[in-house]
């Protein structure tokens, strides 16, 4: 998938990847999504190393800290989600504009918060929206107007 973050290409462009490394690069990465909590970060950098090596090669070193940045993304994401009342994997658009609200604008929230909570919290959901990015200009869908579809070997309907 080519949707990965300018900001991971970046992280996992720098040289060398020994264990500590990746932690480094991983928790450098939390602390861009706006995670404050310094026993957070080490847990849920510990959490995506374990989780991305699970899904890479032994031998392929490179592509473990692309995937554990990734991982926390997408817990970031998740947490997002779970606070808005959405689907992540239904709803991205809305959890894209979400993790936008909160990296852009200072709504005075850290990530800690977000990934903390557990469930749907109407509190959160409002800071977010009101600091949400909005299309320029407004989206406004259109119908469209049925087709007929035309194949080669078969009739049409």
């Amino acid at each position: 998938m080519s949707s990965e973050p300018v900001a991971v290409a970046a992280i996992v462009e720098s040289a060398g990847h020994g264990a500590s490394e990746i932690g480094e690069i991983v928790k450098s990465y939390l602390r861009r999504l706006r995670f404050r909590d310094s026993v957070l970060i080490d847990r849920l950098a510990a959490e995506c190393i374990e989780r991305a090596s699970r899904r890479v090669a032994r031998h392929d070193s490179d592509e473990l800290p692309r995937r554990a940045v990734e991982e926390a993304q997408r817990r970031l994401d998740q947490a997002l989600a779970r606070a808005l009342g959405v689907n992540a994997s239904r709803e991205p658009a809305i959890v894209a504009g979400a993790r936008a609200a909160l990296l852009m604008g200072d709504i005075g929230v850290s990530a800690d918060e977000f990934y903390l909570n557990s469930a749907v919290n109407p509190e959160l959901a409002a800071r977010l929206q009101a600091r949400s990015p909005l299309a320029q200009p407004p989206e406004a869908p259109v119908a469209m107007p049925p087709q007929k579809l035309r194949f080669f070997l078969f009739k049409s309907v």
